[in-house]
């Protein structure tokens, strides 16, 4: 059992907050953080929550016009016995927390000390795709293309992926199932997005923006 536990460290092991090179780091207000509507109508966020040891989450928020931002906890229990949140197929459709609001509940619920928070501005015909299939369980543009987003213990990660995999259009491209959050954390670095927050209990949240011509690398 010990020996199971040790390689299990081994390979989930992370570089939790680590930022690759050529990124610029600015201070942000909570305003500036939780109103994504201030800069587009459309915004997809994806979650990564780190332990002390293991990369623990992946979750996703997504805000589209006209419609309720949803937070999507794949495989999680958050807000589980709130009724006024209507937590269905791990879905929070009403009343959706704030990145502040989850973090707190991440950092004093879960005792973690780190999350990253990767965002791409969305058309509005893409947010709403997106919007669509978490709540209807399948695609608008194409009826027989079937999701469900409820997810089985230890399978946030390889979900989140398949939903971006499937539906995203490249914004961002994912092309695997990972199963370590942190490893999708080190892709996503990769696929150009407008903005990372890095929430951090010892220290304050900074938001990371690419420097202009720096280059990409996977």
């Amino acid at each position: 059992a010990a020996l199971l536990l040790l390689i299990t460290c081994t390979l989930g092991c992370h570089n939790a907050g680590t930022v690759p090179p050529g990124w610029q780091a600015t201070p942000i207000t909570s305003s500036n953080v939780n109103n994504p509507h201030q800069q587009t109508p459309g915004q997809l966020q994806v979650i990564i929550c780190y332990g002390n040891t293991l990369s623990n989450h992946t979750a996703l928020r997504l805000t589209a016009p006209d419609k309720p931002d949803l937070l999507w906890d794949p495989g999680g229990t958050f807000l589980q016995n709130k009724p006024e949140h209507a937590r269905t197929h791990d879905l929070i459709t009403q009343n959706a927390p704030t990145l502040d609001q989850w973090w707190l509940y991440r950092r004093d619920g879960c005792r973690e000390p780190i999350m990253e928070v990767f965002q791409w501005s969305l058309s509005p015909e893409q947010a709403n795709r997106l919007h669509a299939v978490l709540i209807d369980r399948q695609d608008p543009t194409d009826p027989t293309q079937t999701f469900e987003p409820d997810a089985g213990g230890l399978q946030c990660c390889k979900k989140v992926c398949e939903y971006l995999i499937r539906f995203a259009d490249n914004n961002p491209a994912v092309k695997d199932k990972m199963f370590w959050p942190h490893k999708l954390a080190e892709h996503l670095w990769t696929q150009s997005p407008d903005r990372v927050l890095i929430y951090r209990a010892d220290g304050e949240t900074l938001q990371y923006q690419r420097v202009t011509n720096s280059p990409v690398t996977d």
